[in-house]
């Protein structure tokens, strides 16, 4: 995208004047041609300095604008999954491809010279693309790390509702620890989460913004099935902090809150009164 302070830019390096090429030259050149003579053609090839010079000008005064450079390695011959933003000595590493493999994260990290492996695992929905853990051999291994929320630390103009301005992770540019972090993907049918929200009912989930807490059980399952639920189950608890799972439960049951650790599944928490 061009602005206004490029254009100038640009202006400003590119030659002012103008030449034409008499016929007699044209005819020299034809010449040259005809027989041949690739010396001759090569040194009327046009010069491509000038032109590069403008184009690095132009990227120096991109780069200026944002107060960040997008780092690039060699050898990146295939799309990153992770982008490497480099702020001061830190690194700013954000997820670009929410669905790839653990080797394309481990081996993006490598090409930085970093020493961090990825695992990916399973999450409900709002935990997609975020880092779900991280753990070194060290403390000092992962004290140097620190979490970006949405929208802290990005390029530019770039906000939390950017697909490319999500959470983050922060990395010293000398980071010398060795690390396993875990990300969190997408999870397939019938697949547990590894991580999800408290409530089914949290921003993202299944059963967003619905208040079920309360309503009692032939009162809430109504509501439950207006979203995209493929079966509910029932949790009653029958000691402190343990629960009986249930398919059914009598509908003047009260609900005490909701779950979610599967694709289209929901679990009711439950009992006979009202919590």
């Amino acid at each position: 995208m061009k602005t206004p302070e490029i254009d100038a830019a640009v202006r400003a390096l590119a030659p002012q004047h103008t030449s034409t090429i008499s016929n007699a030259a044209w005819a020299e050149l034809a010449d040259a041609v005809v027989s041949a003579d690739a010396a001759a053609v090569r040194t009327a090839r046009a010069p491509r300095r000038p032109r590069m010079l403008i184009a690095l000008a132009a990227s120096l005064l991109i780069v200026g604008l944002v107060g960040a450079a997008l780092v690039s390695r060699p050898g990146q011959n295939q799309p990153q999954a992770l982008s490497f933003t480099e702020r001061g000595d830190k690194i700013i590493v954000r997820v670009v491809d929410f669905e790839a493999d653990a080797a394309r994260y481990t081996a993006d990290f490598q090409r930085m010279g970093l020493d961090i492996k990825v695992n990916v695992v399973p999450v409900s929905p709002p935990f997609v693309g975020q880092l779900s853990s991280f753990s070194g051999r060290t403390e000092q291994d992962t004290s140097q790390f620190r979490l970006l929320a949405p929208g802290e630390a990005c390029n530019g103009t770039l906000t939390a509702a950017d697909p490319g301005c999500q959470d983050g992770l922060e990395v010293p540019k000398n980071y010398n620890g060795k690390s396993t972090i875990e990300f969190g993907r997408t999870a397939k049918p019938g697949e547990q989460y590894y991580h999800t929200s408290l409530s089914a009912t949290d921003k993202g989930e299944l059963l967003e913004g619905l208040n079920l807490d309360g309503l009692k059980v032939g009162d809430a399952v109504p509501l439950v099935k207006t979203r995209a639920v493929q079966q509910i189950g029932y949790l009653v608890e029958t000691a402190p902090s343990s629960f009986d799972d249930r398919q059914s439960v009598p509908a003047d049951w009260y609900v005490h809150g909701t779950q979610t650790l599967r694709q289209g599944e929901v679990s009711l928490f439950v009992g006979p009164r009202p919590s």
